[in-house]
C-alpha cells in the first residue's frame, strides 16, 4: 500500500520554491525565492495581515522594523547573464523610495541614492502610492552578482515585486504544437450551425471567480458564454464548479456529478496555481484531463494555465500532460509575461481591484478574467484553422497515471459504515458541494466502510488551533495505519491509499483523542472486482434485474446474469451469448449488437453499495420506469442506482441456509437461529442503516415493517421482502 498525503494549502500561502524555465529572459524573485536573503529584524511575510489589510490588500514583503535599524533584501542573481534592466514595484504611502545597489563578482558595491549625482532610477507614479522603479543598463555593471534593496526603517515603504530583464524579449513555449483539434473544430461547427452549446469549467478560486466584480457574471467561464453569445447568436449553458482551496484530485472526485453528467461540448480544466509540487498531483491531473476527455459526446477539452500576482504557477509540470493527451492549452502566465515584459502593462494593471489597490496577491482582476475568456477564443480560433486534423478514437497511455481517473465522492447519503462511538452527520464550514459528511469528538469511536477497488481516499476537515481539531487514524486492511492531523489549517486535506489490491477492502478511520474531527468524504478508485465475471445488475428502487436473453431485454426478479468486462479504454460492457447490451442513442432505447463499439459501452459511477450507469452514445444515465429500462436522464435517484450481485448470491433470505444459521422470515418477523456473538444490521435497499444490534440469544426475533431489506449477518449479506 502506497500514501499519498494533498495539502490543499490557503493560496495565501505563497512563500514556496519553484523553478521555472524562464532564467534566460527574465528573473523573477518569485521563481527563484531560495535565493532572496533579508537582513534586519524584519521578517519575510506574505498574504494579508490584520495590520495591514486596508492599506494595500496583500503584499510580498513587509517592513516592520526597529526604527534604530534598517533592512535589506539581496537576491542572488543568475550567473553567466548580463542584466539590461532591474524593475522593483512597491508601495509607500508617503511617497519614499528604496535605495537600490548592485554588487559584482568582487562584492564591489555600487549604490543609487535619491539625490546622488550617480544616479537614480526611473520612477514611474501608478497612483493610490504605488510605484515602479527601474534601473537601466547603464547603471547595472556587466558582472553583477546581486541587487540590493535597503529598506529606511522610517521609510514604511513596502516591496511588492522585484524582477530582473536580461533582453531578447520573452518568448513562451509553443505548447500546442502536437494539439489536435478535432473536437475544437467539431464545438465551433455546433456553434456556427446556430445550435446551442454547454460550456463547463473546473478549477480553484480563479475558476469560481474570486476578484471579478461582480464574480457571476465577470469571471473567465461567463465572459467566455458571452463572446459565444455574441458571436454566433446561441444560448450557452454555463456550469461553474470553481471552489476556492481545491485541487485537481478534488475535482476528479466531484467532476461526474457536478459537471460531466450535464455532457458539456467544451471543458476548461484550471489548477496550476491550486496543485502541489508532490508526485502524486500529476497523477490527480492525468487522470481529470483523461476522465473529461472520455465524456460522452466527445467534449473539447483544454489545459488553463493560470497564476497568481507573484507569478506562481505549475506550468511547467502540467503543461507535458496536456501535450501528451494532445489537447489544447491555454497559458495566460505567459501572455501577461509578455506585457509586463515589454512595458504595455504591469501586474497591477491584472490584478488591482476597486477595494484591494496593490491587489490581494494572489487573485486575478476584471481585466484579467476578460483576457483569459479573450486567450481561450483565440486558442479556439487557431484550432478552427488547423487542417488535416483526424479524430482520436482514445488517448495514449498515461505519461504518469490515471489511479484517480474512476473515482468518485461518497458522502454520507452513499455509503453506510459500521460505526463505533459517535458519530454525526457532518456538515462542513465551507459547501464543498459534497453533501454531509462524518464527524466526531470521541477518542477511539471509528468507521468502517466496505469499499471495492484498489485505490482508497479520505478527504478532511483542518481547522485553526484554538477549534479544538484533533487527530485520527487511517489505515485498509491489516496494513499499517497512518496518523492525520485535522489541526493547525483552514482548509481541506486528503490522504490517498493505493496500491491496495483489486477487491474488497475495508477502510478505516479511527478517532485518537477528545477532539473534534471532521470526514469531508471518502473516495474510491482503480479498478473493481465486479468489472470482469457473471453478475445481476438489479434495480435499487424494485429489485428487478436487467436480463439478457434469447434476442430480448427484460427486468424481472428472477433473471440471469451476464458477463461484465472492462474494455481497454476504461469504460464496462454487458455481454450475453455475444450480444451487446447497446443504445439508440436517438431514442436512449437498450438494444442488441454484436458489435462492441460506442453504442455498447458505459461509464461506471461508484456510489458506495450502489452505483450509477451513464450510456456512451448518449451521456445518459440508465433508469427504469415501469419495468422499462432505458438510457434517459441526466438526473440521478434510486430508479437510476443498480446493485452488481454475483450470480450466486441467494435471491431470499427464506432460502439461506449456511451451517449452524439459520435465518427465516415470519409475517413481520425476522428469526434467525444459532447466531449468537454475530452482529445483525438491516439496510433498506438504498444502503441506509436501520437497524443494529448484537445477537445474544439462539432463536432472535425482530420485528420489522412491510418492504424489503439487505439483511447483514457477520460477513453474509442477504436480501428480504417482509
Amino acid at each position: 500500500m502506497k500514501v499519498n498525503i494533498f495539502k490543499c494549502l490557503t493560496l495565501s500561502l505563497l512563500l514556496c520554491s519553484i523553478q521555472l524555465l524562464y532564467a534566460r529572459r527574465i528573473y523573477d524573485e518569485f521563481e527563484d525565492t531560495y535565493k532572496i536573503t533579508w537582513i534586519g529584524n524584519s521578517k519575510l511575510i506574505s498574504g494579508t495581515t490584520d495590520d495591514w489589510a486596508q492599506r494595500a490588500g496583500d503584499i510580498y514583503r513587509l517592513k516592520i522594523d526597529d526604527p534604530s535599524n534598517y533592512s535589506f533584501l539581496v537576491y542572488e542573481l543568475p550567473e553567466n547573464e548580463i542584466a539590461h534592466e532591474i524593475i522593483v514595484d512597491y508601495y509607500s504611502p508617503t511617497g519614499l523610495r528604496p535605495t537600490l545597489a548592485v554588487k559584482n563578482s568582487a562584492g564591489e558595491e555600487t549604490k543609487y541614492v535619491e539625490g546622488w549625482d550617480n544616479g537614480y532610477p526611473e520612477i514611474t507614479d501608478k497612483g493610490h502610492g504605488l510605484y515602479r522603479c527601474t534601473l537601466k543598463d547603464n547603471l547595472i555593471p556587466e558582472d553583477a552578482t546581486q541587487v540590493v534593496i535597503y529598506l529606511d526603517a522610517q521609510s514604511d515603504i513596502e516591496l511588492l515585486r522585484n524582477i530582473v530583464y536580461y533582453g531578447d524579449g520573452y518568448q513562451a513555449k509553443n505548447y500546442n504544437e502536437k494539439t489536435n483539434y478535432y473536437r475544437v473544430q467539431k464545438l465551433l461547427e455546433k456553434a456556427e450551425s446556430g445550435n446551442d452549446i454547454t460550456i463547463g469549467v473546473i478549477g480553484g478560486s480563479m475558476t469560481a471567480g474570486a476578484n471579478a466584480e461582480p464574480m457571476e457574471t465577470n469571471c473567465y467561464g461567463a465572459r467566455l458564454k458571452a463572446l459565444f453569445e455574441s458571436t454566433f447568436g446561441i444560448d450557452v449553458n454555463f456550469i461553474n464548479i470553481g471552489i476556492g482551496s481545491t485541487n485537481s484530485y478534488f475535482g476528479c472526485i466531484r467532476a461526474e456529478e457536478k459537471l460531466l453528467r450535464f455532457n458539456p461540448d467544451l471543458i476548461i480544466i484550471e489548477y496550476a496555481c491550486n496543485d502541489q509540487l508532490e508526485d502524486i498531483y500529476l497523477d490527480s491531473y492525468e487522470s481529470l484531463i483523461r476522465k473529461c476527455w472520455k465524456n460522452p459526446g466527445e467534449p473539447a477539452v483544454i489545459s488553463l494555465m493560470l497564476c497568481t500576482q507573484a507569478g506562481i504557477s505549475k506550468i511547467e509540470r502540467q503543461y507535458p500532460i496536456a501535450q501528451h493527451c494532445q489537447i489544447p492549452i491555454v497559458s495566460y502566465n505567459d501572455a501577461i509575461k509578455d506585457e509586463i515584459i515589454k512595458g504595455e502593462k504591469t501586474w497591477l494593471d491584472y490584478y488591482q481591484t476597486s477595494t484591494l489597490i496593490g491587489g490581494d496577491g494572489i487573485h486575478p482582476n476584471t481585466t484579467a478574467h476578460q483576457k483569459i475568456a479573450d486567450l481561450i477564443a483565440t486558442e479556439l480560433l487557431e484550432g478552427k484553422k488547423a487542417s488535416n486534423i483526424d479524430r482520436m478514437a482514445s488517448l495514449p497511455a498515461p505519461l504518469y497515471s490515471n489511479i484517480l481517473e474512476d473515482a468518485f465522492y461518497l458522502s454520507e447519503t452513499d455509503i453506510t459504515p459500521v460505526q463505533t462511538g459517535v458519530w454525526t452527520a457532518g456538515g462542513s464550514i465551507w459547501d464543498f458541494g459534497t453533501g454531509k459528511g462524518w464527524r466526531s469528538e470521541i477518542a477511539n469511536s471509528e468507521l468502517q466502510f466496505k469499499i471495492n477497488g484498489d485505490v482508497a481516499a479520505v478527504t478532511y476537515w483542518k481547522r485553526p488551533a484554538n477549534e479544538n481539531f484533533g487527530t485520527a487514524q487511517i489505515w485498509v486492511d491489516d496494513n499499517p495505519a497512518v496518523v492525520i492531523d485535522g489541526s493547525n489549517g483552514e482548509h481541506i486535506d486528503q490522504i490517498v491509499l493505493t496500491d491496495l489490491g483489486i477487491g474488497e477492502h475495508i477502510l478505516h478511520i479511527k478517532l485518537l483523542e477528545n477532539k473534534k474531527f471532521e470526514i469531508v468524504c471518502i473516495a474510491v478508485s482503480g479498478e473493481r472486482s465486479y468489472w470482469n465475471g457473471r453478475y445481476y445488475l438489479e434495480n435499487v428502487a424494485n429489485n428487478l434485474r436487467l436480463t439478457i436473453s434469447n434476442n430480448d431485454i427484460t427486468m424481472n426478479p428472477n433473471g440471469t446474469g451476464f458477463n461484465v468486462s472492462h474494455t481497454d479504454d476504461g469504460y464496462i460492457a454487458f455481454n450475453e451469448n455475444n450480444s451487446y447490451l447497446s443504445v439508440n442513442a436517438a431514442t436512449g432505447a437498450l438494444e442488441l449488437s454484436s458489435n462492441l463499439d460506442t453504442s455498447s459501452k458505459f461509464l461506471y459511477i461508484d456510489k458506495g453499495e450502489k452505483a450509477a450507469i451513464r450510456a456512451l452514445a448518449n451521456g445518459k444515465y440508465l433508469s427504469q420506469k415501469d419495468n422499462i429500462i432505458t438510457a434517459s436522464t441526466s438526473d440521478i435517484a434510486d430508479n437510476e442506482y443498480f446493485l452488481f450481485k454475483n450470480e450466486g448470491d441467494p435471491t431470499t433470505i427464506n432460502e439461506l441456509r449456511n451451517n449452524e444459521i439459520d435465518c427465516s422470515v415470519v409475517s413481520n418477523q425476522i428469526i434467525i437461529k444459532n447466531a449468537i456473538g454475530e452482529q445483525v444490521n438491516i439496510f433498506d435497499l438504498s444502503g441506509k442503516l436501520l437497524y443494529r444490534q448484537n445477537i445474544s440469544t439462539n432463536n432472535e426475533n425482530i420485528y420489522f415493517n412491510n418492504g424489503n431489506y439487505l439483511i447483514q449477518i457477520g460477513d453474509k449479506t442477504f436480501k428480504c421482502n417482509i
